[in-house]
């Protein structure tokens, strides 16, 4: 099928450009022999994740470093829709050159943030975003299994999909979910037999629904939100400067900062400045992105985007 009758296929009418080439054209996928981790002066790992009779399964070829545990070089193998090869190829991609405790910093927000075409538009639609989990688990069951570790035991929600409580709770948490509806899209929870939606399907007793989960949930980030520093409920114009502090802080802690930290950086805000319609924000870049050649170019575009699409559209981001 040529390029343009690709693009032509409804099926990927739904994913945006950066998508279409990861699924068209992987740069990771494969896999890793003892000999090439030998020449890496590595020891090769392989973890298995998911299985086939859910509808998708991963593993992972990882070379880690004998010296300082890096990930020198990744690869994966995998059965699954399209989109599990998009997402998979870009995490390889991230784990790359990082060690356990990096790794374990891509989280949900951030892995589907480098997967975007520009800082404010969604890289993936509602229904396909349950690999975008899929793969983040993966991951976290690949660095347990590298430590020798057994992942504390979570109570397992939809026996058809394979997810547990936990994992529940922390894709509502991350991505702010308000309905059930998106519990499933981000999850595949309740998409087949629907027993974890509505119970009575069967015999078997169960503990915990969709439901009960989204509304325990839910209420805990309230009380969590309650004891933090609120931000006014006005227009961003309309603020004083310690209120437009606090509200852009509030933007960065949520949606930035963790993108910062998954590759050693992170930043401080050193000032706010009002200049005519313009509000100025100066920042300094500390850790990896204060050395990282795009911390001028595409990092702080990425930064003004989300802030000028969060608070205002007359807000600038300086780094000094």
């Amino acid at each position: 099928m040529s390029k343009s009758e690709t693009l032509r296929n409804p099926f990927w009418e739904e994913f945006r450009f950066k998508v279409q080439m990861l699924i068209e054209r992987p740069k990771n996928k494969g896999i890793l022999s003892e000999e090439e981790a030998q020449q890496l002066q590595a020891d090769l790992a392989i973890h298995d994740f998911g299985r086939p009779q859910e509808g998708m399964q991963l593993r992972w070829h990882w070379a880690l470093d004998r010296e300082n545990g890096r990930i020198v070089a990744c690869r994966y193998t995998l059965f699954g829709p399209p989109i599990l090869l998009a997402i998979a190829d870009m995490a390889a991609l991230l784990v790359r050159n990082k060690t356990l405790e990096e790794i374990e910093k891509i989280n949900y927000k951030s892995l589907e943030y480098f997967l975007r075409d520009n800082p404010v538009d969604p890289a993936l639609p509602p229904e396909r975003r349950f690999a975008l989990t899929f793969v983040l688990r993966s991951l976290a069951s690949a660095v347990a299994a590298q430590r020798g570790e057994t992942p504390e035991a979570s109570p397992l929600v939809c026996e058809c999909a394979g997810i547990d409580k936990a994992t529940i709770e922390a894709v509502i948490r991350d991505f702010d979910l308000q309905s059930v509806e998106e519990i499933t899209d981000y999850t595949r929870a309740g998409a087949f037999c629907k027993e974890c939606i509505a119970p009575g399907l069967s015999q078997k007793p169960r503990e915990y629904t969709l439901s009960d989960l989204l509304k325990a949930t839910r209420q805990e980030m309230e009380e969590e939100r309650s004891t933090q520093t609120s931000v006014p409920e006005k227009p961003f114009k309309e603020m004083s400067l310690d209120e437009k502090r606090a509200a852009i802080t509030a933007v960065i802690d949520r949606y930035i900062r963790d993108m910062l930290v998954m590759d050693g950086g992170d930043m401080e805000i050193l000032d706010v400045k009002e200049n005519g319609e313009h509000t100025d924000l100066y920042i300094r870049y500390l850790g990896a992105c204060s050395g990282c050649a795009s911390a001028s170019t595409g990092t702080l575009f990425a930064i003004e985007g989300i802030l000028k699409q969060k608070l205002d559209p007359n807000l600038r981001v300086l780094p000094l």
